[in-house]
């Protein structure tokens, strides 16, 4: 689950620049190539995941060296931070769904195929389920997200996203 927002110029720079596989989520400044505006489509469009159509902003956030997402379309809104915690190497991910449907991911993880596990609360039922988020960075203008749910004990897809930078 992703949301978004805008852009100072030197993130802008540096997210126009190749970057090597190891700079995707590595450091504070692991996710800066994400500053920006993103048309996203959905191939397998669900509640979870969301319509067809997204539009996903990420911009700078107003504490430290925060990141804040909105992914908007018809019908669906989620906001979430990208927090780094220095100590751990670790990045956080708290968002909020528009239906009241809330949860966290986490990974140590940096390089061309991050994968993000954490937990979702739904507001309808109150069951919480295992969540992961396996994205692949093809360029800093161009990602995909398959997003999949733990259902039986099994990872069940929910969302394929695919997001290009305007």
């Amino acid at each position: 689950m992703l949301a978004a927002l805008v852009v100072p110029c030197s993130a802008q720079a540096q997210s126009t620049m190749m970057m090597s596989s190891s700079m995707y989520g590595a450091g504070p400044r692991g996710y800066d190539w994400q500053i920006g505006t993103w048309s996203c489509t959905n191939s397998m469009p669900s509640k979870m995941g969301g319509p067809s159509a997204q539009r996903l902003v990420v911009t700078r956030g107003s504490v430290g060296g925060t990141l804040f997402y909105r992914v908007t379309a018809m019908n669906f809104d989620v906001s979430s931070y990208g927090v780094y915690m220095p100590k751990t190497k670790t990045w956080l991910s708290p968002f909020i769904v528009g239906d009241g449907s809330y949860g966290s991911e986490w990974t140590t993880q940096a390089g061309r195929k991050i994968i993000w596990t954490g937990s979702v609360v739904y507001s309808g039922t109150g069951k919480t389920m295992q969540i992961r988020d396996t994205y692949i960075m093809s360029s800093s203008t161009k990602y995909s997200d398959l997003g999949e749910a733990q259902m039986g004990g099994a990872w069940k897809a929910q969302y394929n996203i695919t997001c290009m930078k305007l």
